[in-house]
């Protein structure tokens, strides 16, 4: 059907009439209702020309009670939760919501129970913690003071890590415990792996189906978010021009340098790497990590082709291209470290009882899984499978992340790295890590590796750069706070800089200990204390140092002081943590319980923060 309009009257500005033509929907029907109020009761003017009466011009925007309301809450450890619950914003606003935007460590969980809509982006840390800003809500929503949600409706995106035993494991939490509490589920939850974006993207399309959009309401995708204090807070516009490198599209990072740190000697293998960033535009910041897409070593796909007698010059279609088996196996999927997914999904293809009873057993399944690769699972478990019945199995090659260690303001256009070489044994065969033996062995200096920043919002220094930082960075923990140090000195912050170092021995695993001590003679670094485990009758560990100077970390932290912790995740994380509790209790004078809320304090301030692996 066609809509004829007579021409303008003469005198009507046509450039006026395309203006209003770029308005949205919604803005052109009120703009036509304010001017047939205009025309009712206007007069003319002595010129002939109708003059509006004096009235208050309204916004363009209606008003906010008007629009239907969308709550986005995000729990987030490292940035990417808070990244996606903006974007799924931005998405939803285009469908005419009003839209707020909230840190879980911030929501006030009273209104929860007044939501309409309500969309959770959660991510899981580890084996099933969630992140630290979401500790109290998780604890509040899973715990008896949670109320009844029933005029709640909900849906999920969880952010994990397919590698650990309880994928997602916050997020189904979450979304079964809002269910029990009688929200109704708007769209199923999504399981994100840490190549989320398409699969959040598949989910936020689905949801977008499901929202009650009223036809009138068009998107102004210059609104607000509203966020939980109340306060708009204007949304910056697209970059026009971004970086050109991302996940999807790596970066080709030449190396400059290769550097074993250990000594002859040690029973690790440490090494330093300078990579060049020239010309990426690539920008990161201390407490950031860079993610590398490896590549598998030959020895594990021979292996895997001989186990399971498969053809590795068979041509196959994978993710959309023709490639060698081989070179799929070399490049594309993930060799050296088994998932549950992988090994429920072969184990039900092969139909292996042993196999299935493996899988239905939590403990027994994590044992399973620790040490063993694709090559494990086809030489204990042997069927008879065909090439492309493997990739079907298979999981994607993910990108390894290394903290950074190296401040840009130190080194321009370079990103540095500090990268421990795992190998091991396993049932008499040697295993190795994919990405930290590609930096170590199959990699040379003037290789390119594909590479992409992965920033890390929660891991950063204090704004204020004459606060005291303590560092505690085992091994290669020590990593960020290289860059941490070089950042503090490159700035002249006036804040002490305080490391804490442990390794096992002073004469072969002293990482970076010319650069620290030459730190030490400037003042760029305030005090270092070091703890070589294996260089006495007795071990010391990072957490007995710790110990050792109680007093002053006590003072420092009641001064202000930001406390950082890198390195691992089972054990000398836990220990230190220990450690600080045990400190606040003794010189506080007041015990552990109230030393236990101060440090779940400092956490809810972000003042004592961790990048544990």
């Amino acid at each position: 059907m066609t809509t004829t309009f007579p021409p303008p009257p003469a005198g009507l500005d046509e450039k006026l009439l395309q203006q209003l033509a770029q308005h949205s929907a919604l803005h052109q029907m009120w703009l036509s209702g304010y001017l047939y109020g205009i025309a009712s009761k206007g007069q003319p003017a002595p010129n002939g020309v109708l003059e509006a009466p004096s009235v208050a011009i309204a916004p363009l925007a209606p008003p906010a009670a008007t629009l239907p309301q969308v709550t986005v809450l995000y729990g987030s450890q490292t940035g990417n939760s808070k990244k996606v619950a903006h974007q799924i914003s931005a998405k939803v606003r285009e469908r005419g919501f009003q839209v707020v935007v909230a840190d879980m460590n911030d929501y006030p969980t009273k209104n929860l129970k007044s939501e309409k809509i309500a969309l959770f982006v959660i991510s899981t840390q580890g084996e099933g913690e969630p992140p630290i800003a979401a500790e109290e809500f998780h604890k509040w929503l899973l715990g008896t003071r949670a109320p009844q949600l029933d005029g709640v409706q909900f849906s999920v995106c969880a952010l994990g890590d397919r590698s650990y035993l309880q994928f997602c494991q916050t997020g189904k939490e979450i979304d079964a415990r809002l269910e029990v509490l009688g929200a109704k589920r708007l769209f199923d939850r999504v399981d994100c792996d840490v190549d989320f974006e398409d699969a959040v993207e598949g989910w936020l399309a689905n949801v977008l189906e499901k929202l009650p959009v009223p036809a009138a309401l068009a998107a102004d995708t210059r609104s607000a978010v509203v966020h939980s204090n109340g306060q708009p807070t204007a949304i910056p516009a697209a970059k026009a021009a971004g970086t050109l490198y991302d996940r999807k599209k790596p970066f080709a990072a030449p190396i400059l340098e290769k550097i074993q740190l250990n000594g002859r000697g040690s029973q690790k293998e440490t090494w330093h790497l300078e990579l060049s960033l020239e010309g990426s535009g690539l920008l990161y910041e201390p407490g950031d990590s860079l993610a590398i897409y490896a590549t598998n070593p030959e020895s594990l796909v021979k292996e895997v082709l001989y186990t399971a007698m498969l053809n590795g010059n068979k041509t196959l279609t994978f993710n959309g291209k023709e490639a060698e088996f081989r070179q799929i196996l070399l490049r594309d999927v993930e060799l050296s470290v088994l998932t549950r997914e992988v090994v429920d999904q072969y184990a039900n293809w092969t139909n292996n009882a042993k196999l299935k009873a493996i899988v239905q057993d939590n403990e027994a399944l994590k044992n399973f899984l620790w040490g063993r690769n694709v090559a494990d699972l086809l030489r204990e478990f042997p069927a008879a499978l065909s090439e492309a019945t493997l990739l079907g199995f298979l999981r994607k090659m993910p990108p390894r992340s290394y903290s950074i260690a190296s401040s840009l303001l130190a080194h321009p256009d370079e990103v540095h790295l500090t990268v421990a070489a795992v190998r091991y044994d396993f049932n008499g065969r040697p295993h190795q890590g994919v990405a930290s033996t590609f930096l170590a062995d199959r990699v040379k200096t003037g290789d390119s590796v594909p590479v992409f920043m992965e920033h890390n919002e929660y891991f950063k220094l204090p704004a204020d750069d004459a606060t005291d930082i303590i560092m505690v960075g085992p091994g290669t923990g020590v990593a960020p706070f290289r860059a941490f140090v070089e950042e503090r000195s490159e700035r002249g912050a006036s804040g002490k800089n305080w490391l804490f170092f442990g390794n096992p021995n002073f004469e072969t695993d002293f990482l970076y200990q010319i650069e620290w001590l030459n730190h030490l003679k400037r003042g760029t670094l305030d005090r270092l204390d070091v703890a070589f485990s294996r260089d006495q009758k007795y071990k010391i560990y990072v957490q007995n140092r710790l110990a050792e100077r109680s007093r002053l970390i006590f003072e420092r932290l009641e001064n202000g002081a930001h406390f950082y912790v890198c390195g691992d995740k089972n054990r000398m994380a836990s220990d230190v943590q220990n450690a600080v509790i045990q400190i606040v209790a003794k010189e506080s004078g007041q015990g552990e319980e109230y030393a236990a809320e101060y440090l779940k304090n400092l956490k809810k301030q972000r003042r004592y923060l961790e990048d544990v692996y």
